[in-house]
């Protein structure tokens, strides 16, 4: 769904489109470079804001992929001031590690009152979210007829559920469902317990089949016959089920956000900035959302898609409520020994 013409004036967003116009011609700028995680996600993007803005801005849209982890790629392109970015699209855990190591943002310049509508927790001076996915399960109905497990803890519970289970291979909100298998209250999980954490894991080891690595094995293991049930990403299962895989979703688990960055000296910030603004929208939020079934930050993105749209989406009400955030401070400051620990695990 569009925005009406009388939408856009009670927002700004035709004035302000203008200004970014002007703006950018005034500097000599003519494009953006936008570096984001590619693949499925990027043509989403493409559609819901790239192509958009650029039409609406005349504003060429670059998109380039950066590395599964570009906290290295992000800090390197600042410390050598090579503005190979203007945009970069990172998670909350990147931006937490990367504040660790110094400034390495541009501010965003967004009042709280431009954040009304969205989430708690999606903004912050330097950061703006603008998809959120969710680390969840998923079980093959033929396997479980009666139906399968429906939390952690029977997940963890081999003898009631038996079956060939897939675990991500990252510490990263496997340290969490590990703690929830074993009884703690989403609302006291951080600080980790990661002894505890450890423990619960050891329990279910020799009944994981695959520790996968990546989202898209994930996809492919729920569309095979190769695992019964497993963690999984939100939009890699809703993907699996698009292609016909008989899958059950449980929306149990964690929400994690991705969003954009500006680095810090970026020669456009300006109209970088002006970008991650246009990425606010509802109506570009939606179009995104409906196309990647990631979930938008702007809760006013539900007015511009259908029900049966937002049905998928972690960030629709009655999935949301299952869900629990990810404590991205947390794992900036802890990440490092407790991935080392980790891998030490896995050798065991």
């Amino acid at each position: 769904m569009l925005l009406t013409r009388r939408a856009m004036l009670a927002t700004g967003a035709a004035g302000g489109l203008l200004g970014v116009a002007r703006r950018a011609r005034a500097q000599g700028v003519s494009h953006l470079t936008v570096a984001d995680v590619g693949a499925e996600p990027s043509v989403a993007m493409r559609r819901a804001f790239y192509e958009p803005f650029e039409k609406e801005t005349g504003i060429a849209i670059t998109a380039v992929p950066h590395a599964a982890d570009p906290v290295t790629q992000f800090k390197l392109m600042v410390d050598a001031r090579s503005y190979i970015w203007d945009v970069c699209m990172l998670n909350s855990e990147h931006v937490a590690r990367l504040d660790r190591e110094g400034r390495y943002f541009e501010p965003l310049n967004i009042a709280p009152a431009e954040t009304a509508d969205f989430i708690p927790g999606m903004t912050t001076d330097t950061w703006l979210a603008f998809s959120v996915y969710a680390v969840m399960m998923a079980w093959q109905n033929s396997h479980f007829p009666q139906g399968g497990p429906q939390n952690w803890p029977e997940f963890w519970d081999v003898k009631r559920f038996p079956g060939r289970r897939g675990l991500c291979r990252s510490p990263a909100a496997t340290m969490e469902l590990a703690l929830l298998a074993d009884g703690v209250a989403p609302d006291a999980l951080y600080p980790l317990d990661v002894d505890r954490a450890f423990a619960s894991l050891a329990r279910l080891r020799d009944n994981v089949a695959i520790w996968w690595a990546s989202g898209a094995q994930n996809t492919l293991l729920l569309e095979s016959d190769e695992i019964d049930l497993s963690d999984t990403w939100s939009s890699r299962a809703q993907a699996a089920r698009a292609s016909g895989a008989p899958i059950t979703l449980v929306w149990n688990g964690l929400y994690v956000a991705d969003g954009w960055s500006i680095p810090i000296g970026c020669p456009r910030a300006d109209i970088a900035r002006a970008f991650v603004r246009y990425c606010m929208r509802p109506d570009r939020q939606a179009v995104y959302a409906i196309h990647s079934t990631n979930g938008p930050t702007n809760r006013r993105a539900f007015d511009y898609m259908r029900p049966e749209n937002a049905a998928l989406l972690p960030t629709s009400p009655d999935n949301f409520k299952g869900l629990t955030g990810f404590n991205a401070q947390w794992w900036g400051e802890n990440s490092k020994w407790v991935s080392e620990r980790f891998e030490e695990f896995l050798l065991e």
